[in-house]
């Protein structure tokens, strides 16, 4: 079932249901800067997010991300910030960062304490940004990726829909 709901999901990418989506035009190899209104909360306690995901029923968006990630930047600036700032968040998905370059020490989903690096690694993140849509238990609910910036809007608007559908079938 989880394969079929990812097909249709790119099915629709791909015959051109996301349109109109803008996009900022930066070059990489300037420094791009996150405004503060944009920028989504850093979280180093999964356990509380498991907690207002089963409070309010939606699941859990972790964006893994770098310092110095232009395309960590981008994302958050173009596509999860805007989000963020219409309100998405917590009524459809809790909106959360985890930085995969700092060695704080977090609380995972099972309520142990743990390096942040660790913590990201046994998540089987290798690269950044790496967004995973995920239950109040941890688990991921559908495979995501960043691709195309233009499009992204749109197919993750359709990848949080189609985890809140499998939240409710539990």
């Amino acid at each position: 079932m989880r394969y079929l709901l990812t097909f249709f999901l790119l099915l629709n990418l791909a015959t051109g249901h996301a349109a109109g989506v803008t996009s900022l035009e930066m070059d990489e190899d300037e420094d791009l800067f996150v405004p503060e209104k944009l920028r989504l909360a850093t979280s180093l306690d999964m356990t509380a997010l498991s907690k207002l995901s089963r409070e309010k029923g939606v699941p859990i968006l972790l964006m893994f991300a770098s310092e110095n990630c232009y395309y960590c930047k981008r994302l958050e600036t173009e596509v999860l910030g805007p989000m963020r700032l219409a309100g998405i968040d917590p009524q459809r998905v809790i909106l959360r960062k985890v930085m995969m370059d700092k060695y704080d020490t977090l609380r995972d989903f099972s309520g142990s304490e743990r390096n942040a690096e660790n913590f990201v690694i046994d998540r089987g993140v290798e690269v950044v940004p790496t967004l995973q849509l995920v239950d109040a238990t941890g688990r991921e609910l559908v495979p995501n990726g960043y691709q195309t910036p233009g499009l992204y809007e749109n197919f993750l608007e359709k990848a949080i829909d189609v985890s809140q559908a499998l939240l409710e079938k539990k």
